[in-house]
C-alpha cells in the first residue's frame, strides 16, 4: 500500500461569470445515505444563485409516472433462448397468421450462433419460403401496464417484432408490430396491455434468413424480489438458558427492514436451533444478554432502535422503547446488577444533537428509569460499546468508542470516574473499548482498533472499593495481540482468549496472578460473538466448558477439564433477505447486488429471474464497478479493494483482497474504471482521520496508491473521468461519528498525464456535498448537489451549467456516502437516483436551451438508493430494503 499527501494542489475560484445561462441553469448534487451504523439525516441550507440577481427557483420537472405500481416479477418467456429446440414457439407468417405452404419447414435451430445459451432459432433456411414468423407461447401480463419485448437477431435483411395480446380464454384482443427494421442486431417494441390482457404472445417475423436469440419482456416498471439472500449474520451472543433450563445460547440474527431480524436460542449440546423469533421493524441487534434475576432476555436492537424482552417460551418479544436520551439511535451493550436493573449503552448521530457517550438505566416494572453518570459522560466519544458490572463495588464499568475511555460509575452514587489515564499510551492513542468482561474482582477490558490483527490489547485491572467509597483500581497486564472478543470470565484464576497472527485462531490461557500465558494445542477456530463459561448436564462435558457462537453460525466448545474441543456449524439456521447496499452492471451484463452489513452477493440477469443466484459470501461494498473483467469492490469496514469473477463465487470462493486503501479510510463510497486503473474515492472512518482519500489500484503491482486528503477535510464520494481527467465529488462530512471542519464541498480534479491535482470551487455557495458525477456523450462532467444540477467543461473546468431541480429535497444534517447516483447511458441521456427519486434528462438539450425544464422527466418517486443501467437501456435501483426495481424509460 502506498500512501501518499496531496501533491501539485491549486485551488481555482472561479468566477460567476464562468457559469452560463440566463438563469445560471445548473446541476444536480448528489448525496449519499450512510451504511453503517446509523440512518441519518440533517437540515438542508438553501443555497443562492451566484453572480445574478434573479432568486433561484426549482426546475418544474414533468413526472407523469412517478406514482406507477411495479409488476411483480419477470415476464418470463418460455424458451426464450431455444435451449429447447422449437418448444413453446409456432410457425407464423410473421403477422399472427398460417405461413404459406412453402414455409412449413421455416424454422429449426442452429449452434452456428447465438447471444444466449449455445443455440439459436433460425428463420427461413428454406429459401423457398420467402417470409415467416416465430410465435411464442403466451406468457402472463399485468393488464394496464406497459410492456417492452426485444429480440437480439443475426445474420438477416428484414426483420419485424410484434406482440398479440390475448384474453383469459387464449383469445387475441390486439396486435402491434414493429416497421420493419433493416439490418439491426436487436429487435424493440414497446405497447400497453389492454384491459382484457392476460397475456402476451411475442412474435419475430423475417424476409429472408434470420437468426433469433434472447427474446425477453418486460414491464415498464418491475419489482424483481429479494436480491441477496442468506442465513442471517449474528453480531451478538450470550449463553444463558430456555424455559426449560436447557443451556442455550442466543443470538441475535440480522435481518433488514423488509425481512425482520431474528432472535436465536441454540442448543450448546445438539447445536441445533431450538427458537426463533422475529423483532418487527428491526434490522438486527449488536447485544442480547439474560438477565440473572428474572431470566428475560435483553436484546439492544439496530435499524429500529429500542430495548426488546424475550421471555423464554414466549412467541413474541416485547419492544420496550427507548430511553430519554436525545436522539439515541442505537443500542449497544447491556449489563445488569444483582437486583436486576439493566444498564444499556448505544449511539446517536452527532449533527443531529446526540450529546455524546451516555448510559441508560432499565427497570423491569418500571421502565427506563434514566442514566447513569453524567449526561453525557463525555462529548468526546460517541459510542457507548460496552458495559460490565461488579457487585463488589457496586460499579458499572463503560468503555466508549471513537476514543478510548473506561468510566467506573458508582451505581450508589452515580459518580464515574475515567481509568483510561491508567491504560499505556498507546492504548491510550487506540480507537475504542469494545468489550468488557467482569470477573472474580476483576475488569477484562478489550481495547485497541477491534481489528483483531494486533493493535488489540486485552487490559486486566483488579478494582475494590475501599470502606470510604473510594475506588481502587490497579493495571494489572496489557497483552497485545488478543483477538475478539477478548476474554472469557475467570475460571479457577484463569482466563481463555485467541490472539492475532496465528493461523486458526489457537487458544490462549493466562493465570492471572502470575502473568503465564500459555498456548494450547487446540484451535477453536472462530472469533466468538463472546466466549462463556457453563457447566453442561451431560457427561462428556464434566465441569466447566468454554463455548462461543460466530457471527456465521459456527459453535466452539472447549471443555477445560478434558481439553475436548469441537467446532460445528448450528443446525436449523433461518435465511433471510439483505438490505442491498450497492449496485453494479458486471462485465458480462449481469446485474450484482451487495449485502449490508453482513454480506452476500446477488446476481440477477435481466429479464430472467429465474436464474438468480445468491453468494454467502464476501463482506459490505459501498460501491462495485465492472474493470478489466471482474467486478470490483470497495468493501467496509477494512477500507479494501476485493474483486471477484461468477465463476470465483460460483467456486465458494471469496472475493480477492486486491489492496488495501489505508489513510484511515473504512469505506470506499467511489469506483471509477479509466483504462488499466481502477480508481477509487473514499471517506475517513478511523479514530483522528478527518480526510477522505483518492488513488488508484495498480494491478501490475498489486498495490493501492492513495493520496491522503486531496482536497482537505472531505470525502471523495463519487467519481467521474472525461479526457486524461479524473473528477471527484467532496463531501464536508467523513467518519460517521465526527463532525464537520470545513463548511463547503468542492470538486477534485486529477491529471492522470501529471498525477496533479486542482481543486474547484462549485458554483453555488454553501453546498456541503457533492453526491454524483457522470460523464456525458461530448465529455462535459455533470454533477449532482444537494438539489443541484452542475455541468463542467472539462478543458477549461469552467462551470457550464448550473441550475436547481430539486430544491423540495433535503438531504439532512449529515449527507452520506450513497445519497445520490448519476448513470449515463448509451443513447445520451443522463439518469439519476437522489432520495429515492428516479429521473432523467437530455445534457446536451439542457446545454443548448440553458435549463433542464423541458428534459427532466422524473420516472419514479420513492424508490430507494443506487443506480445502474443495463445493456438494454433499462435502469436499476433499490425498492425498499431488500428488493431491486427496474425502470424500462419509455424512450429507451
Amino acid at each position: 500500500m502506498d500512501v501518499m499527501k496531496r501533491r501539485g494542489f491549486s485551488l481555482r475560484h472561479l468566477a460567476a461569470g464562468a457559469v452560463g445561462g440566463v438563469l445560471a441553469a445548473a446541476l444536480v448534487h448528489p448525496v449519499g445515505i450512510p451504511a453503517a451504523e446509523a440512518d441519518i439525516g440533517s437540515p438542508h441550507t438553501d443555497a443562492e444563485s451566484p453572480g445574478t440577481d434573479v432568486e433561484p427557483s426549482q426546475t418544474d420537472v414533468a413526472s407523469p409516472q412517478a406514482a406507477a405500481t411495479p409488476a411483480q416479477g419477470d415476464a418470463l418467456v418460455t424458451n426464450y433462448s431455444f435451449e429447447d429446440g422449437l418448444t413453446s414457439w409456432s410457425l407464423t407468417d410473421g403477422y399472427g397468421e398460417a405461413a404459406d405452404d412453402s414455409c412449413a419447414e421455416a424454422l429449426s435451430t442452429s449452434a452456428d450462433w447465438s447471444s444466449a445459451g449455445d443455440v439459436s432459432l433460425l428463420i427461413g433456411a428454406d429459401r423457398s419460403c420467402r417470409q415467416a414468423g416465430a410465435l411464442s407461447e403466451s406468457t402472463p401480463v399485468e393488464a394496464g401496464q406497459t410492456y417492452t419485448a426485444w429480440a437480439d437477431v443475426h445474420d438477416g435483411r428484414i426483420a419485424w417484432l410484434g406482440l398479440h395480446w390475448v384474453d383469459a380464454g387464449g383469445a387475441v384482443i390486439d396486435s402491434e408490430h414493429t416497421r420493419r427494421d433493416v439490418r439491426s442486431d436487436r429487435l424493440k417494441l414497446s405497447a400497453q396491455a389492454p384491459q382484457e390482457a392476460a397475456g402476451v404472445q411475442v412474435e419475430v417475423g423475417a424476409i429472408g434468413e434470420l437468426g433469433v436469440d434472447n427474446v425477453l419482456l418486460s414491464a415498464q416498471y418491475t419489482a424483481l424480489g429479494a436480491q441477496v439472500v442468506r442465513q442471517p449474520r449474528m453480531l451478538s451472543g450470550h449463553a444463558g438458558v430456555d424455559e426449560n433450563g436447557r443451556d442455550v445460547i442466543w443470538s441475535m440474527g440480522t435481518g433488514s427492514e423488509d425481512d425482520p431480524g431474528v432472535l436465536l436460542a441454540t442448543d450448546v449440546l445438539t447445536g441445533e436451533v431450538t427458537r426463533t423469533v422475529q423483532l418487527p421493524g428491526v434490522t438486527g441487534g449488536w447485544e442480547v444478554n439474560q438477565n440473572p434475576v428474572t431470566g428475560t432476555v435483553y436484546v439492544g436492537t439496530y435499524g429500529a432502535a429500542a430495548l426488546w424482552l424475550y421471555t423464554p417460551g414466549e412467541e413474541e418479544a416485547v419492544n420496550a422503547g427507548t430511553p430519554d436520551i436525545p436522539h439515541w439511535n442505537f443500542a449497544y451493550d447491556i449489563a445488569f446488577d444483582e437486583e436486576g436493573n439493566a444498564y444499556g449503552g448505544g449511539w446517536g448521530e452527532p449533527t443531529d444533537g446526540y450529546p455524546g457517550a451516555s448510559v441508560y438505566t432499565f427497570t423491569e416494572g418500571e421502565g427506563f428509569t434514566g442514566v447513569l453518570g453524567e449526561l453525557p459522560l463525555t462529548e468526546e466519544a460517541n459510542y457507548t460499546r460496552a458495559l460490565g458490572y461488579d457487585e463488589a463495588s457496586r460499579t458499572v464499568f463503560v468503555g466508549t468508542g471513537n476514543q478510548v475511555n473506561l468510566f467506573a460509575c458508582h451505581v450508589d452514587t452515580d459518580e464515574c470516574e475515567n481509568l483510561a489515564p491508567l491504560f499505556d499510551e498507546e492504548i491510550q492513542d487506540s480507537v475504542e473499548v469494545r468489550t468488557i468482561v467482569v470477573s472474580e474482582g476483576y475488569v477484562l477490558a478489550w481495547a485497541g482498533d477491534a481489528g483483531s490483527t494486533g493493535n488489540d490489547w486485552l487490559v486486566v485491572l483488579d478494582v475494590d472499593r475501599s470502606a470510604d467509597g473510594e475506588l481502587q483500581a490497579e493495571v494489572v497486564d496489557e497483552i497485545r495481540g488478543v483477538a475478539y472478543p477478548g476474554a472469557s470470565p475467570i475460571i479457577d484464576g484463569q482466563i481463555y482468549y485467541t490472539k492475532a497472527g496465528h493461523e486458526d485462531w489457537p487458544l490462549f490461557r493466562y493465570t492471572i496472578s502470575s502473568g503465564e500465558e500459555t498456548q494450547l494445542p487446540e484451535d477453536v477456530v472462530i472469533l466468538a460473538r463472546q466466549w462463556d463459561i457453563v457447566e453442561l448436564d451431560d457427561p462428556a462435558w464434566p465441569g466447566a466448558t468454554l463455548v462461543g457462537l460466530n457471527s456465521y453460525g459456527f459453535l466452539t466448545r472447549y471443555n477445560i477439564e478434558t481439553e475436548e474441543i469441537s467446532v460445528e456449524e448450528i443446525e436449523g439456521m433461518p435465511e433471510v433477505s439483505v438490505r442491498v447496499n450497492s449496485l453494479a452492471t458486471g462485465p458480462e451484463g449481469s446485474i450484482w447486488s451487495s449485502g449490508y452489513l453482513q454480506g452476500g452477493i446477488g446476481r440477477y440477469t435481466p429479464m430472467r429471474e429465474d436464474a438468480q443466484e445468491a453468494f454467502e459470501l464476501g463482506g459490505q461494498a459501498e460501491q462495485m464497478r465492472g474493470h478489466d473483467g471482474r467486478i470490483f469492490q470497495g468493501a467496509y469496514p477494512r477500507g479494501e479493494i476485493t474483486s471477484f469473477t461468477p465463476a470465483q463465487l460460483r467456486a465458494e470462493e471469496e472475493p480477492t483482497v486486491e489492496c488495501e486503501v489505508g489513510a484511515g479510510q473504512n469505506r470506499p463510497y467511489a469506483l471509477h474504471s479509466s483504462g488499466d486503473r481502477l480508481y477509487y474515492g473514499s471517506q475517513a472512518g478511523s479514530s483522528g482521520a478527518d480526510t477522505g482519500a483518492f488513488g488508484w489500484f495498480d494491478a501490475a503491482t498489486g498495490e493501492c496508491h492513495t493520496i491522503e486528503g486531496p482536497i482537505g477535510h472531505q470525502s471523495v464520494d463519487t467519481l467521474a473521468g472525461s479526457g486524461d481527467r479524473i473528477f471527484g465529488g467532496g463531501n464536508i462530512f467523513y467518519g460517521y461519528t465526527e463532525l464537520p471542519k470545513q463548511d463547503e464541498a468542492s470538486v477534485m480534479v486529477f491529471d492522470e498525464s501529471t498525477e496533479e491535482i486542482e481543486e474547484v470551487a462549485l458554483p453555488v455557495p454553501g453546498l456541503r456535498a457533492v453526491s454524483a458525477a457522470t460523464t456525458a456523450e461530448d465529455g462535459t462532467v455533470w454533477f449532482y448537489a444537494e438539489g443541484w444540477l452542475l455541468a463542467m467543461d472539462p478543458q477549461t473546468l469552467e462551470w457550464v451549467h448550473t441550475e436547481e431541480v430539486f430544491g423540495d429535497l433535503d438531504p439532512g444534517g449529515r449527507i452520506g456516502g450513497n445519497y445520490a447516483q448519476l448513470a449515463a447511458a448509451e443513447d445520451g441521456m443522463i439518469y439519476g437516483n437522489v432520495d429515492g427519486r428516479v429521473y432523467g434528462f437530455d445534457p446536451a438539450a439542457t446545454v443548448r436551451t440553458g435549463s433542464a425544464a423541458s428534459h427532466l422527466e422524473v420516472l419514479y418517486r420513492g424508490a430507494g438508493p443506487h443506480l445502474t443501467i443495463d445493456s438494454y437501456g433499462n435502469l436499476y435501483t433499490r425498492l425498499g430494503a431488500t428488493e431491486m426495481l427496474r425502470i424500462v424509460p419509455e424512450h429507451s
